[in-house]
């Protein structure tokens, strides 16, 4: 009896290791260096979500569309992933992993300007230019008080605060030196950073709730991104990317 039970477990778990791994489909919009078709690894953030479930068994396609389409394919069911930031609006039909990655939010403005940022108060009389569906904080999305622009993305937001139709623009500083590295490179002398930083805000993978195998997809990113770390391969991604290496998991 011992012996059969061994030939059948030995045939399941032959017959498991077959089996194709499962696709996870993770959607994000064309965020350098962290979501873009284009770059290595089709960006930091993919290669590090799908080397991480990679590690547990599972496959990850990256399908780029715009952010408002993510977001409703996520909540619809026709993917499976994002990257993202916390934010209450979407915590009925989301679940979020452990961060794996920290983004500092900074205010950029024309290289003449001395704006300091000290709140919310200090933006009042101030335009501003942000990009289309990005969520910077609710609080920054939803303050009345503020003279708000839109713009498709930071580089068309930096252009304006450049010919002074704006004083200010805002993005993840990893994002917008990369930018001012190559689209902007021959108008980069005319920008600055405001000194400071708006906000530190921590990525983390965002799976839909209704997703049947939910918890062991969380479990399983959390679990080897740790692991990833211990082992240096984390650190490796970063060098890849040629970013410097955090010091820990936030």
């Amino acid at each position: 009896m011992t012996g059969t039970r061994r030939v059948i477990g030995l045939i399941l778990l032959l017959a498991s290791a077959s089996l194709p791994a499962e696709v996870l489909r993770l959607a994000g919009n064309v965020w350098p260096p962290h979501t873009d078709r284009s770059l290595p690894g089709e960006g930091l953030s993919v290669e590090l979500i799908r080397t991480a479930l990679g590690r547990g068994g599972y496959q990850v396609e990256y399908i780029e569309v715009p952010w408002e389409r993510a977001l409703l394919g996520l909540r619809n069911g026709s993917y499976d992933m994002i990257n993202g930031w916390p934010t209450v609006k979407r915590v009925d039909y989301t679940l979020s992993s452990r961060p794996f990655l920290s983004n500092r939010m900074r205010w950029v403005q024309r290289r003449e300007s001395n704006f300091r940022y000290d709140g919310l108060d200090s933006l009042v009389g101030h335009p501003i230019a942000l990009s289309r569906g990005y969520m910077y904080s609710d609080e920054l999305n939803e303050d009345t008080r503020l003279q708000k622009g839109y713009a498709a993305n930071f580089v068309q937001a930096a252009k304006m605060v450049i010919a002074g139709r704006v004083d200010l623009t805002l993005e993840d500083e990893r994002t917008a030196l990369f930018h001012l590295e190559r689209e902007l490179g021959h108008e980069r002398d005319a920008l600055r950073f405001v000194p400071g930083e708006f906000r530190r805000v921590e990525l983390s993978l965002v799976v839909r709730s209704d997703h049947p195998r939910l918890s062991d997809v969380i479990a399983t990113f959390n679990r080897e991104i740790a692991a990833m770390v211990e082992d240096g391969s984390y650190a490796m991604i970063f060098v890849r990317h040629g970013m410097p290496v955090p010091a820990a998991l936030p």
